[in-house]
């Protein structure tokens, strides 16, 4: 069973308005709080043996970084495609067969590193399907012992969410667009958070994946839009945002002002997470009023709150 959206800083708490029967209602204002996750300062925590990586280049195809050089499913089924179809992965063999869901448990994925010259296995060990898109559990041997590629977070080993034709780089946390990339998103880490929260989902239906950027940006406390993080594991935040997937919270109103956060940066701000917010001299950022809303800004994205 999936409990309430992961973690980023390991779990969710959905907070105001309960929902009425139809169950369609938007849950108002989300309360992020503290966890052992790691994921308030890093983009995704997906590790297979010493080595970390997020994404994927196509089945088969040449590469550089990390790759997928096979997969093989239970019976010894080659799949030769792999992609993803509305958040599932999906394979398909030499004769067009395609296979998902529990047709893929058990499979074993050879990642190759260095150019193909360190491989190493992986196997999906179980997918959680009890929300809106599957969650996948990976794991490996590291020293004979079996591990979750996923690390723990408050609920067990944590899942991946995969993510498809994007590409986060963490040197600055901007998002752009890759066909044909796969990125397996641990619900430990900031992007699969984000992308829990529904703003990947969201993105791709705007066709702007700076709005899926800027949703990691809040998560990871990135004042200055540069990559860096400015929060902590166990850092508690109130999220709001302007599409009504979590809209402000009447239990919230009152709740000091952290930063309103348009698509290029700080509209405005308040006090940080854990210190005073940095880098905003320079960029010439005002404090936020008394009574910020989305009203007050028409640029603004997400607003975030102090506990």
């Amino acid at each position: 069973m999936r409990f309430p959206v992961g973690s980023l800083f390991a779990s969710l708490l959905l907070i105001a308005c309960a929902p009425e029967e139809d169950g369609n209602v938007a849950l108002r204002g989300v309360l992020i709080t503290g966890g052992d996750s790691g994921g308030g300062t890093v983009f995704n925590t997906h590790v297979l043996d010493t080595q970390v990586f997020s994404e994927l280049e196509p089945l088969g195809q040449p590469h550089i970084g990390p790759g997928l050089d096979s997969v093989n499913l239970a019976g010894n089924i080659e799949v030769l495609q792999l992609t993803e179809e509305g958040g599932e992965l999906v394979g398909f063999d030499w004769l067009g067969f395609k296979y998902s869901g529990e047709a893929l448990l058990g499979s074993e994925w050879i990642i190759s590193f260095n150019s193909g010259l360190l491989e190493i296995p992986m196997v999906l060990h179980h997918i959680d399907d009890d929300g809106a898109v599957p969650h996948y559990q990976f794991y490996h041997h590291k020293n004979a012992v079996k591990q979750p590629n996923c690390p723990e977070g408050k609920y067990g080993p944590g899942h991946a969410r995969v993510l498809s034709g994007l590409s986060v780089d963490e040197n600055n946390g901007e998002v752009s667009e890759v066909p044909g990339l796969l990125y397996l998103a641990c619900d430990t880490g900031a992007t699969g958070k984000a992308a829990d929260l529904g703003y990947y989902d969201w993105a791709r239906s705007q066709g702007d994946l700076e709005l899926f950027e800027t949703a990691i940006r809040v998560l990871r406390a990135d004042y200055c839009y540069d990559g860096d993080s400015h929060t902590k594991p166990g850092v508690e935040l109130v999220l709001e945002d302007d599409w009504g997937i979590h809209p402000p919270s009447p239990d919230h109103a009152e709740n000091p002002v952290e930063a309103v956060w348009g698509p290029n940066g700080l509209l405005c701000h308040g006090k940080g997470r854990l210190t005073d917010i940095a880098c905003l001299s320079k960029n010439k950022v005002p404090e936020c009023p008394k009574d910020t809303t989305f009203a007050t800004y028409s640029d603004a994205l997400f607003i975030t709150r102090l506990p």
